[in-house]
């Protein structure tokens, strides 16, 4: 029987999740694998495709073929879509929210140790109940879990024991050369001498997990530590100005690529990460990233050689250090090319979707053998 792939996320477009998502099936297609895809919540005028809460075991069920592998990347009611499944899914773990009572993160959180006890201290309702029932799920699914980052793997196998947690990392179309950052700087208008800081997050300067309330804070502290520069934060929902740095909306992805070609460092204060995309499309684009030693973050960098890592939500270390390095270009730019060779051994979408292909073909064949074996 041919092996068809069903993938179904919390968002119908935005953030990474539905990125790798839709990766997938692209490469997918390319390798000869039918796929078919579902969603929760819409993010353009076709609302007739989102799936209401209490409709989205059945949409799962409806536009996926009977026999279809369903690959979860996401969801914004855990326990309703688990329940409505027969079949063992392959679920990404693209962040905590599946073994937590309610947070994308736990960020140290105490009650995260002892079960998410009640009262969340983030107001969370229900959590202890929500992570107790979604345990419950797990274990009576067996599903088979991925992870990205080795750091989340080891959480979860931590909150969910006696289940195995693969990783696979994330992976991105990668050019077979790295950028001329001249010919990017021309095309964007940008002054070849000046020094250019990016700063990205899904939900702008709203990015909770992200510090999007500290961008302008660090731009500030940047533009003392060093002179001429140019700053540009990309994902939030408007367009406006602070000190220089130029707030936009979500761009195109041929816009977002020329601009991290262009740049000189992707500054990212992320407080907390699994594998995030943004890493390895910076260092697709031959750029460094100074970021916080945060997550999964040091699986995508070799500190001091593909970017810089610092303390975690040490602010003030992480302006110094990016300080420095803009005010070194020659070693920003032996980084950048350091970071795009790395990325390209390890981080490309062809070995991700090999890497889940090989996945879903021992999966399905198991599916299959459980199946005989019930019909024996």
């Amino acid at each position: 029987m041919t092996l068809h792939v069903h993938h179904h996320t919390a968002l119908q477009l935005r953030g990474g999740a539905v990125r790798v998502a839709m990766l997938l099936q692209r490469g997918l297609a390319n390798a000869g694998v039918d796929c078919s895809a579902s969603f929760e919540f819409a993010e353009t005028g076709d609302l007739k495709t989102a799936t209401p809460p209490e409709r989205l075991g059945p949409l799962v069920r409806e536009t996926a073929p009977k026999d279809a592998l369903v690959h979860v990347h996401g969801s914004g009611d855990w326990v309703r879509l688990l329940s409505s499944l027969d079949r063992a899914p392959v679920m990404t773990l693209h962040d905590c929210d599946l073994f937590t009572g309610g947070c994308a993160y736990p960020l140290n959180c105490a009650h995260f140790s002892e079960e998410c006890k009640e009262p969340c201290p983030r107001d969370y309702p229900e959590c202890a109940g929500y992570r107790e029932a979604k345990k419950l799920l797990v274990d009576k699914l067996q599903p088979v879990l991925v992870s990205p980052s080795g750091w989340l793997a080891g959480l979860a196998r931590e909150a969910l024991p006696g289940h195995t947690v693969r990783v696979i990392p994330n992976g991105i179309p990668w050019p077979e050369t790295p950028p001329d950052k001249a010919a990017a700087r021309k095309a964007m208008g940008i002054h070849p001498a000046a020094r250019v800081v990016v700063f990205v997050a899904h939900g702008g300067e709203k990015a909770a997990y992200k510090a999007g309330n500290r961008w302008c804070e660090l731009w500030d502290d940047l533009c003392k530590r060093a002179p001429n520069m140019v700053g540009f934060a990309v994902g939030g929902d408007t367009a406006f100005t602070h000190n220089g740095l130029h707030f936009w909306p979500y761009v195109d992805r041929t816009r977002m690529a020329r601009l991290l070609a262009a740049a000189d460092v992707l500054l990212y204060p992320s407080l907390a990460d699994n594998h995030p995309l943004v890493v390895l499309e910076a260092q697709a684009q031959g750029l460094p990233t100074v970021a916080f030693a945060a997550g999964g973050i040091p699986e995508q960098i070799r500190d001091g050689d593909t970017g810089l890592l610092v303390r975690e939500q040490d602010f003030g270390a992480l302006a110094e250090t990016a300080a420095t390095l803009l005010t070194r270009p020659r070693q920003a730019r032996e980084m950048g090319v350091a970071a795009f060779y790395h990325g390209q051994k390890r981080f490309t979408m062809e070995r991700m979707v090999n890497d889940y292909l090989r996945l879903y073909r021992a999966a399905d064949q198991q599916d299959k053998n459980e199946e005989d074996a019930r019909d024996a």
